[in-house]
């Protein structure tokens, strides 16, 4: 019987060499493509870890520095202000808020600098840190900080900034208001931390050369950093046993 549509057996054999011709084609194209991406991927892996160990390594210099947080004997009262690598600065109201400031600066600039060494901050003074007694002690410069590191050095010799920044920075967050009283007996109310550093600076200057360092009035209440529990503490036995447990 005569077939009334022949096959076509060279049309086909063309058509399917021209696929193969493809395939190879597109294979040949797509593993060099594949590669590029795995590199790029595997770049970006290794930027993200080098800031993460950058950041480890900043937040541990400078607690280590004045015997600060869950390794050290006092806690840093925020805001704070502080100065980055290129000498630009930025106002930070926590820690966490600190961490995103440098990951934001290390993923734009980089994390070493020229002589390949890793780059550091430092903190815009005055600043203020509350030591286990319940004392707020203001601190002028980096000498300052330097003293009161040498006065309580803490823990940092038992660690290393690896993880640092996720270990937990700080032990407790100190829950405003809060009364403060002043070496000469009078007291105010701080109703957050902008208006602590206010009221202490005010009465600085109101009063030079009296000597003797502002305090927390107890009962306070903290925030502690590891649960988000709320915690009253009520006397500076209680807050130094607060702190010494904490690590």
């Amino acid at each position: 019987m005569q077939r009334l549509f022949p096959e076509k057996s060279g049309h086909n054999n063309l058509n399917q060499a021209n696929y193969f011709n493809m395939k190879k084609s597109l294979k040949f194209f797509l593993l060099p493509l594949i590669a590029f991406l795995s590199v790029i991927a595997a770049c970006n892996k290794d930027n993200t870890a080098s800031v993460d160990e950058t950041i480890d390594e900043v937040l541990y210099n400078v607690q280590e520095r004045g015997g600060m947080g869950r390794y050290g004997c006092y806690e840093l009262v925020f805001p704070v202000t502080i100065q980055l690598p290129d000498s630009s600065t930025a106002e930070v109201n926590s820690y966490e808020e600190l961490k995103q400031t440098l990951r934001n600066y290390f993923q734009n600039n980089g994390t070493g600098n020229h002589h390949g060494h890793r780059p550091n901050i430092n903190f815009v003074y005055p600043i203020s840190v509350v030591n286990e007694d319940g004392e707020i002690i203001s601190v002028a410069n980096q000498d300052e900080l330097l003293e009161l590191r040498r006065a309580c050095a803490g823990t940092f010799g038992n660690h290393g900034p690896g993880g640092h920044g996720n270990h937990g920075l700080s032990c407790f967050e100190i829950v405003f208001p809060i009364t403060i009283e002043f070496p000469d007996g009078t007291t105010a109310e701080a109703t957050d931390r902008q208006s602590l550093h206010q009221l202490i600076r005010e009465w600085r200057q109101n009063n030079p050369g009296v000597q003797g360092r502002p305090k927390m009035v107890f009962p306070i209440t903290v925030k502690m950093t590891d649960d988000g529990s709320l915690v009253t503490v009520n006397s500076r036995e209680e807050l130094r046993e607060l702190k010494e447990n904490c690590e």
